[in-house]
């Protein structure tokens, strides 16, 4: 339990001073005021981890572990008392007992993007490559979406030798990490369970081709060979479709509730590099717009509207969401105003579908597969499609066109492969940012 009062005062006194002894280069000082502090508060985590580092530095692993193993039973979730005894295990030679303290801890903190990194030294010296490939990869994909390892700038200067080794094993090790991705549901499954998924990975590095049996289907991103190539699929082919529908009334409500409040909602579309808005939205209306209201973008939950709208957020999170890290769900309000036409364009992949329930559309509004044909929404009615066929959509009334539209699974996908592709998809993208260079250091005037 962490003092409080004047006890607290007290603690942080004595902490002050030990640093202080500790800065100076006083080391028995600073050893023995550390050692005072623990008799008084055995469970402090700074003194017991200053102590153990002590006892490191004169070769004694043993006393350091003890010490170690008792301040992480008090702190289960600090991972950096876990990596210290990590290395007091490695001291000692027990490296079975330092990979165990590692996973441990990275169970609990997989945030921890350091554990992660020592876990794949650990697993390289012992000569397991794809165990520290892996490991490396969490290091390096946790540590630069929490904004470190980018540059040198945010690397510290005692990691980066180990950090610049493991972005390149990660690198060269492309393929094997992308098929080990999902090495666990092999394992559980079996090959067959998981032929398609293969497939679909083999054509997405290029070592077999696996094109779509419709030219008209083209995913910017991954294409999974092999499911139907239907443009428009039956919203009904989701287990949870009744449950949407049934919705209807009162998601309506709270889409208009909120639209008449807020009257204008945020771009769908993020704008990247020289990208312009004319590119993605057209029409003859006043202000032609494609709008949004996000419950979900790239995985993201945005709290405030699923407080804005509680009963449409209850119905969203008692079905089965497609759920990619970075990555999906995107569910939103989605506005077209009048005179708007969202231009023709292709969706990313085909392991997802896109679902619309209309909510409030005016005459003359519709999506168009192109080559294939239009739907015109009816509010209420469920309408699901492929959007990785070129595809438009319009409104040529004076009226706001409003629909719930969300990503989901492609139904044809077995619920194995669809955790293949969640944890493939993940990979790749861990990957993606890993593989950018670290940048020299800034210069400062």
């Amino acid at each position: 339990m962490m003092p409080s009062g004047p006890a607290a005062t007290a603690l942080e006194r004595h902490l002050e001073q030990a640093r202080e002894l500790d800065r100076d280069g006083k080391s028995a000082q600073a050893e023995a005021a550390y050692a005072g502090i623990a008799q008084a508060w055995p469970d402090n985590a700074e003194a017991v981890s200053r102590l153990a580092q002590f006892a490191l530095d004169r070769d004694d692993a043993p006393r350091a572990a003890q010490l170690l193993q008792h301040a992480l039973q008090a702190h289960p979730a600090d991972g950096q008392l876990a990596l210290d005894l990590t290395v007091a295990y490695m001291g000692m030679e027990q490296s079975a007992q330092a990979i165990a303290t590692l996973e441990g801890s990275l169970a609990r903190t997989p945030g921890f993007f350091e554990g992660w990194l020592m876990l794949g030294e650990i697993r390289e010296a012992q000569g397991d490559a794809r165990g520290a490939l892996k490991a490396w990869n969490q290091a390096i994909t946790r540590a630069q979406c929490a904004g470190f390892w980018h540059d040198r700038d945010s690397t510290p200067l005692p990691l980066l030798e180990t950090v610049l080794h493991a972005i390149d094993t990660v690198r060269r090790g492309r393929r094997e990490l992308y098929f080990a991705a999902y090495d666990d549901l092999r394992a559980r499954f079996g090959d067959d369970a998981l032929k398609r998924v293969d497939k679909a990975l083999k054509a997405y590095i290029g070592e077999q081709k696996s094109p779509p049996p419709d030219a008209r289907q083209r995913p910017r991103f991954f294409y999974f060979p092999d499911l139907p190539p239907t443009p428009y699929l039956d919203p009904y082919l989701q287990p949870w479709a009744p449950t949407l529908r049934d919705a209807f009334p009162v998601i309506r409500e709270e889409a208009l509730r909120v639209f008449a409040e807020d009257q204008r909602f945020d771009d769908f579309v993020e704008l990247k590099g020289e990208a312009r808005m004319q590119d993605y939205i057209g029409g003859n209306g006043p202000a032609p717009a494609w709008e949004a209201l996000f419950f979900y973008r790239h995985g993201q939950r945005y709290d405030s509207t699923h407080e804005r709208c509680p009963r449409t957020s209850a119905v969203l999170e008692s079905i089965d969401l497609c759920r990619v890290e970075d990555e999906a769900p995107e569910i939103c309000f989605s506005v077209l105003t009048p005179g708007s036409t969202i231009l023709p364009h292709y969706g990313v992949t085909n392991t997802r579908s896109v679902m619309h329930l209309p909510l409030q559309v005016p005459p003359d509004c519709a999506l168009n597969v192109m080559g294939i044909g239009e739907h015109h929404w009816r509010e209420g009615e469920l309408m699901m499609f492929d959007d990785t066929f070129q595809h438009e959509a319009w409104n040529r009334s004076s009226g706001t066109r409003i629909i719930l539209l969300m990503d989901c699974w492609n139904p044809h996908l077995t619920e194995v492969e669809r955790l293949a592709v969640k944890q493939l998809i993940e990979t790749i993208g861990g990957l993606h940012r890993a593989s950018q260079p670290l940048k020299a250091p800034r210069t400062r005037a």
